[in-house]
């Protein structure tokens, strides 16, 4: 249900008090962690030794000092980041735009451009990526092919199957993505072969960060400030864990013209905080990897002369009720029909969804979804949804519940996010809508690890033990290995396979949108694939939404990205003051 939003005027006193922060603490040394010399050599003076005056060290006088059209930009977010450094998950989405820039980049039409190298492949097998002119990392060493290469070994040594098979704890084996490399002679180019064609590769690398081979090679255990260590527009600076800020300053080696001096990433505690300051113009955006701005806010900052709201066509999930199709009572499809034929779909478009929300199909992705293929519409049908209670062995007793032969009710456990306030709405209406119809639903609100562990493989170890949960399926991830969303249904996925789908059907489908090699056969196959999700409903959309950003109506010339939103290292290159 959409949030009374008559409560940002009255945290007004209480922000400003706040100072938008999170809780502090005492600060001492080490809450404030500024980036460190190892990772930069040359610039830290020697043991025992004075740091060189300024004046030793002083630019050549025909070197000009570079010129920002705007000295800071503070952008408000409400990611949970505890260490700031590669392999958080949020702060690795953060860096994205900042030390860790992606190979390409995806616009808000769907098409490619390079950000760290270009690209070209003749069969969609075989992909070639070359670095782009002049990119360096922010000690001046070249970016080459290798780091490329270091970045799939790394990743392979913590678990991932980029180059080298992955047998999990429970024998489960994954295959390696590629099955060999060739580096060009001059070591700007690598050519990576996949296992089997992917016409949408690409997709797959706007979400891949390269590591620095030659700060990172050889440690077991590489630093936080090693971790840091980038190749984008922006140097680490800085975090203060206690005063909930992320700096970043503008970095010299980078060959693009920076409009913005300095970044800063204020980390708020909840969303009414975090808006309330876009509104007093304490902040100048905010982000929230591929959320956007939730409906109700939309609605409180549509008339604020200080905010712009920035809408696009989305490609993502923003909710997405997912059963567990391998175990529990879900395993039945019978249920998953019927679940799915009594819920309001009219109210979840209106009362979760902003007012450009849609009520979607029973095929899933969105129309802006590259292979999409017009389904039935998702409905309310309490007649039809008791004829597949029936089918699976339920029906009504004397207190107009649905029990099984044993006279067991028919319930479940439906888990979701308790920080995410969609999620909460949403299973609110869940529950009220199936306990009408005759079953039971026990809500499980969770924060993010509690929550990560039921729900994905990766962090479940392979033992994924929810019954149903919500979920927001992100553009990216949409997009990831075969497409449509295949990342969360199947149950062989490394990381995420929420859904637990093992089908060999639904394989067979997974196998044709990867082996395509043209893009008229995977739209054929991506088709079949949403035949099966309208056929056995393995997930269900509870509404389509457009992505909406805000940001200070004192800005011009943003740039969004299809994936990281306003949050782009290409951003940081267009935007400025009007």
């Amino acid at each position: 249900m959409k949030k009374a939003l008559s409560l940002l005027a009255a945290l007004a006193m209480a922000l400003a008090l706040a100072a938008c922060t999170r809780p502090a603490g005492p600060q001492d040394s080490s809450e404030e962690t500024p980036a460190a010399s190892q990772s930069q050599p040359g610039t830290a003076a020697p043991s025992g030794t004075s740091a060189p005056s300024q004046s030793d060290t002083a630019a050549p006088s025909e070197t000009p000092a570079p010129v920002y059209a705007l000295d800071r930009l503070v952008i408000g977010t409400t990611a949970a980041i505890e260490t700031a450094a590669i392999g958080e998950y949020a702060y690795e989405m953060l860096a994205s735009a900042t030390t860790h820039i992606p190979l390409v980049r995806q616009d808000t039409e769907g098409a490619f451009h390079p950000l760290l190298a270009s690209w070209k492949t003749a069969d969609a097998v075989t992909w070639t990526y070359t670095i782009e002119d002049g990119m360096t990392w922010e000690d001046g060493t070249p970016v080459t092919a290798e780091d490329i290469l270091f970045t799939l070994q790394y990743e392979d040594a913590r678990g991932s199957a980029n180059l080298t098979d992955q047998t999990g704890a429970d024998g489960t084996v994954t295959k390696a993505k590629y099955v060999s490399y060739e580096l060009s002679g001059d070591k700007r180019s690598i050519s990576l072969t996949l296992a089997s064609p992917n016409v949408r590769e690409l997709g797959n690398m706007t979400s891949f960060r390269t590591m620095p081979k030659h700060i990172l090679e050889g440690k077991a255990e590489p630093s936080e400030a090693d971790l840091r260590f980038g190749c984008g527009p922006y140097k680490f600076e800085s975090f203060n864990k206690a005063a909930g800020t992320i700096t970043f300053t503008a970095s010299e080696t980078y060959p693009g013209r920076q409009n913005v001096k300095e970044l800063i990433y204020q980390l708020f505690n909840n969303d009414d905080t975090m808006f309330l300051a876009l509104q007093q113009g304490d902040i100048d955006m905010v982000w929230v990897y591929s959320t956007g701005v939730g409906a109700a806010y939309q609605d409180a900052l549509k008339n604020s002369p200080s905010v712009q709201l920035i809408s696009v066509t989305a490609q993502n999930a923003p909710a997405v009720l997912a059963f567990n199709n391998a175990k529990g009572p879900f395993a039945d499809e019978n249920l998953r029909h019927a679940v799915a034929l009594v819920l309001n779909y009219e109210e979840l478009r209106s009362k979760v969804g902003s007012e450009t929300a849609e009520i979607p199909n029973t095929g899933f992705v969105p129309t802006s979804t590259v292979g999409y293929k017009p389904t039935a519409k998702l409905t309310t049908d309490t007649a039809a949804a008791e004829r597949y209670m029936n089918a699976a062995g339920y029906t009504r007793n004397a207190a107009g519940k649905f029990a099984d032969a044993d006279g067991k009710v028919f319930g479940f456990t439906l888990t979701f996010r308790s920080d995410r306030n969609n999620q909460v709405s949403c299973a609110e209406l869940i529950k009220t809508a199936v306990e009408r119809f005759g079953g039971e639903v026990t809500l499980e609100g969770l924060d993010a690890a509690s929550y990560n562990a039921k729900t994905s493989n990766k962090f479940s170890e392979n033992n994924i033990t929810m019954e149903a949960a919500l979920f927001g399926y992100t553009s990216a991830g949409m997009g990831m290995g075969n497409g449509l969303a295949t990342i969360y249904v199947d149950g062989t996925h490394a990381v995420q396979g929420g859904a637990q789908v093992y089908d060999p059907a639904f394989q067979t489908i997974l196998a044709a949108m990867g082996s395509a090699k043209t893009h008229e056969e995977y739209v054929k196959a991506a088709g079949d694939m949403q035949d099966y999700y309208a056929e056995h409903l393995p997930v269900v959309a509870l509404y389509w939404d457009s992505l909406t950003y805000a940001a200070s109506a004192s800005l011009t010339d943003i740039t969004v990205d299809n994936v990281f939103g306003l949050n782009n290292a290409v951003n940081w290159l267009t935007v400025t003051a009007k």
